[in-house]
């Protein structure tokens, strides 16, 4: 079974339960901090992912690090998941469950790219148009990128949206291509 799937199953419990316990948010936000962690500890990742550490142990190690930090659902939750053998997953479960409440929420993480940093002005006319061409609240990562030579991508999910000056320049020759402007 692949990590994907298995991940969908874990996260779709984990939020059946936070919906049953009426504890959704403290769930997101304390997987939110768990996605994190697992993000920038390697060390940590390869603690789960090891098949030399008693699962004991490896219990112990997610309590001492999230112990107090997080509420007892995902703490049980994660207790779970190390006695089903399924810590090697904790990672790929928990962005799977983030992504998951967005979807319940009607949230969306789009990453913006841009040629040069822009003021909030800009940034605000931005998420507003995504907003009202997606219909959901859009949570934007805003990035530059020196080679786009001026306006901004969008992506976000398996949608890309190309603003830029480069990619209208190219409709404009394609278009006029087509319309046969430039055979003479």
């Amino acid at each position: 079974m692949s990590n994907f799937v298995i991940s969908t199953r874990y996260a779709n419990a984990l939020m059946d339960i936070s919906e049953e316990n009426k504890s959704f948010e403290r769930v997101v936000q304390d997987m939110n901090l768990i996605s994190n962690t697992l993000e920038n500890s390697k060390e940590l990742r390869n603690v789960l992912i090891s098949p030399i550490i008693a699962l004991e142990k490896k219990t112990n190690i997610l309590l001492e690090v999230f112990g107090t930090l997080i509420g007892d659902d995902v703490r049980n939750f994660l207790k779970f998941l190390v006695d089903k053998g399924r810590e090697n997953v904790l990672y790929e479960i928990a962005k799977r469950f983030l992504n998951l409440s967005d979807e319940k929420i009607g949230r969306v993480k789009v990453d913006i790219t841009s040629a040069v940093d822009l003021d909030e002005s800009q940034k605000s006319k931005i998420k507003n148009k995504l907003e009202e061409m997606i219909n959901k609240k859009v949570i934007p990562n805003y990035k530059i990128d020196n080679s786009i030579i001026g306006g901004f991508k969008a992506r976000f999910n398996d949608t890309v949206i190309d603003a830029t000056v480069q990619h209208q320049l190219e409709l404009l020759k394609k278009k006029l291509f087509e319309q046969d402007y430039l055979s003479n």
